[in-house]
């Protein structure tokens, strides 16, 4: 599972903790990895009868190799890189952090694979925005856009 569905469950369930606690919603009765009845509500199933056993055919089947996963599952994940895409996965996944310590992205452009933005807020200001751009960010970014360049951060008078 990718870091950006595991960063986007982990919000789904804090938003539903946070609700649920000001009883907006009702809790829900099963976690989300668990699906059908719990365990020990479930009957066991009867003892099966002895197996039958069956001969191998004379002739061997030929052996398909399968296909590589790797490249199929590469290809199933990738977003194009756009405004539109960048800027919904700053809004689920970047922007609520940032909010939470009093600072805020705002997405310039995105242009030949480079996105450009400006930190405002406390993100202006704090000496830990690089590491917050280059850790979090561009890693993010990385991961969900297959033609990712650079992250560009640009100040208060860039264009």
């Amino acid at each position: 599972m990718s870091l950006s569905h595991r960063i986007r469950r982990r919000v789904a369930r804090r938003a539903e903790r946070i609700l649920s606690t000001l009883r907006l919603v009702e809790p829900r009765p099963v976690a989300d990895d668990v699906v059908g009845p719990p365990l020990h509500a479930v009957a066991p199933a009867p003892a099966a009868e002895a197996p039958v056993v069956v001969e191998a055919p004379a002739t061997p089947e030929p052996v398909v190799e399968p296909e590589p996963v790797v490249a199929a599952a590469a290809d199933e994940g990738q977003r194009p890189l756009s405004m539109e895409t960048v800027q919904e996965m700053f809004d689920d996944m970047v922007r609520p952090a940032l909010q939470a310590d009093g600072g805020d992205i705002s997405l310039v452009k995105v242009e030949g694979g480079d996105v450009f933005v400006r930190l405002v807020g406390a993100c202006s200001t704090c000496p830990s925005s690089t590491m917050t751009m280059r850790l979090g960010i561009e890693r993010l970014l990385r991961e969900e856009f297959e033609d990712f360049g650079d992250l560009i951060a640009l100040g208060d008078y860039e264009v």
